[in-house]
């Protein structure tokens, strides 16, 4: 699971630094096109587009030996019925000292306060699978290889958007559930100046 959190963070991370670029590239358009940088800028772009759709593929397989997002609620959901609050309470203990968190965590995964719910677990996996259905597409087909049947499909950087999102989201919501580790967001603070790259000239002699 800590290998398919650190793949997740770089997801977001990557997001960061393309809008980063575009707003440089709308901020410049007219540099960009006087200097011929169109072609430039469709690799970035097209580049980008590959590597998300591939992460957000990674995370969506459920094979045996995939480490992924949708293994781990798989994993969650068949077991359910022995995930009881007794047992969360075993492994995270109340601190009379400290806010009691544990309660209200758990119960966003049950319907009686008592043991996980296979079924809103499932939910959870139906809503993500959905997301990212036609990014998983395209990865397949027109990324991870050249099928026969073609992509005929669309998605745009608001699909990509929403499955990062929804990442996000689930993430931050089962990260509490296993490892009592709480997070409103998992979109990183970028602490380098990467942009500055874009402030100096460049010498390709």
């Amino acid at each position: 699971y800590t290998l398919s959190l650190h793949d997740a963070l770089a997801i977001f991370h990557t997001r960061q630094i393309f809008d980063g670029f575009r707003e440089v590239v709308r901020t410049n358009l007219e540099h960009i096109k006087a200097n011929e940088g169109g072609d430039f800028f469709s690799f970035v772009r097209k580049c980008y587009v590959s590597h998300l759709a591939m992460s957000i593929r990674r995370h969506v397989k459920k094979d045996a030996q995939s480490v992924s997002l949708r293994r781990l609620l798989d994993e969650i959901c068949g077991c359910a019925d022995q995930f009881t609050y007794e047992f969360y309470l075993a492994q995270f203990p109340i601190d009379p000292t400290y806010v009691d968190w544990q309660k209200p965590t758990f119960r966003k995964f049950t319907d009686d306060g008592k043991v996980v719910s296979a079924a809103r677990i499932q939910k959870d996996i139906d809503e993500l699978t959905s997301i990212t259905a036609q990014v998983e597409k395209l990865a397949d087909k027109s990324i991870a290889h050249l099928d026969k049947s073609e992509f005929k499909g669309s998605v745009t950087f608001g699909d990509l958007d929403a499955c990062i999102d929804a990442f996000d989201a689930l993430v931050c919501k089962y990260l509490k559930l296993t490892t009592a580790e709480g997070y409103s967001t998992l979109e990183p603070t970028i602490l380098s100046d990467w942009q500055r790259i874009f402030t100096v000239p460049f010498d390709i002699r």
